[in-house]
């Protein structure tokens, strides 16, 4: 990386929620099992070659786990490959047992919180991002190993850059639309040189939506005209489709066939926002219908479109 990140937690204006961050989450496996609208979730089904693999990971994980639970390592690769595995709850309880014995780790928070994320259980997810930045502090900025690596084997994100990116995209969930424009900035300026397209492309997609929320429409349009044809990506290819379908260089009837769910809540909220309002809720259902895991995006616009994040006590 070319520069050290010497960046606050405070820096980012993530608001810290100790006393949320520091409760441990009671195992709930049936908060895995519904999305928002409703609709059963499961745990997907792999072709059996790579079920195997998947299944071998968690099974070397979890001997490392034995042998070593004094190792911060052990619990975050055991929660990992859970979570790979579509284990989300599961994933969850391996991340909660590990912070009980390294309640100081923002790795440990950091992964917490997407699965919370995946879980449905947002506010969680955000209080666990924002401990996750507090604890991390000035602590120089590294590499996130990559458990499944792109193509390159190029790792291209970090710590930091991960939890404010993920942070605000969890924003989205609850219609903190401010927050996801800001945290999407700062996430951008947070990554390293080599990986800054990569890393333009989903911010813009999710700042646009935003924006879109919010009736900024020409502040939208500006974020994601900005995005150039003809980028070269290491990874976000899905994104950098659907950012052209928001441009307007690519057509809907182009992926007609893709299952790919960026690709279609991209077509579904273009809808929304033309006004095809029947168009958008099929296409958001058949979203979460078809994924065995749901899509949460897909799912908060359909249970509460014009979602707002609830109220801050006077005290609070």
């Amino acid at each position: 990386m070319n520069r050290i990140l010497l960046l606050a937690g405070a820096a980012f204006g993530i608001a810290a929620s100790p006393a949320a961050s520091a409760q441990t989450p009671v195992p709930a496996a049936e908060l895995c099992a519904t999305s928002l609208i409703g609709t059963p979730l499961t745990i997907p089904r792999y072709p059996a070659a790579t079920q195997k693999i998947l299944d071998e990971d968690i099974a070397i994980a979890a001997a490392a786990l034995r042998i070593a639970p004094d190792r911060e390592d052990s619990h975050i690769w055991y929660g990992r490959r859970l979570d790979y595995a579509g284990r989300v709850c599961e994933a969850v309880d391996a991340f909660s047992a590990g912070i009980s014995r390294f309640p100081n780790s923002y790795k440990l928070y950091r992964f917490r919180a997407r699965d919370l994320t995946r879980a449905r259980r947002f506010d969680e997810a955000l209080a666990d991002y924002a401990k996750a930045l507090a604890l991390m502090g000035d602590t120089p900025d590294t590499f996130e190993p990559d458990g499944m690596p792109n193509p390159l084997g190029l790792t291209i994100s970090t710590y930091r850059g991960n939890i404010v990116y993920y942070h605000a995209q969890t924003s989205f969930a609850t219609g903190d639309y401010p927050t996801v424009v800001s945290g999407m900035a700062k996430s951008l300026e947070l990554a390293a040189d080599f990986a800054r397209d990569d890393m333009r492309v989903p911010t813009a997609y999710w700042t646009y939506l935003a924006y879109r929320k919010m009736g900024q429409h020409e502040k939208a349009r500006a974020i994601i005209d900005a995005i150039e044809p003809g980028l070269k990506l290491i990874e976000n290819e899905f994104y950098y489709q659907a950012v052209q379908i928001m441009q307007g260089r690519l057509k809907p009837d182009q992926f007609a066939d893709t299952r790919d769910s960026t690709i279609k809540f991209a077509i579904a909220m273009e809808r929304r926002f033309g006004g095809d309002e029947a168009g958008a809720k099929a296409m958001l259902t058949q979203i979460v219908r078809e994924n065995p895991q749901g899509h949460w995006p897909s799912e908060a616009e359909l249970a509460d479109p014009d979602r707002r994040p609830a109220a801050k006590s006077p005290g609070g």
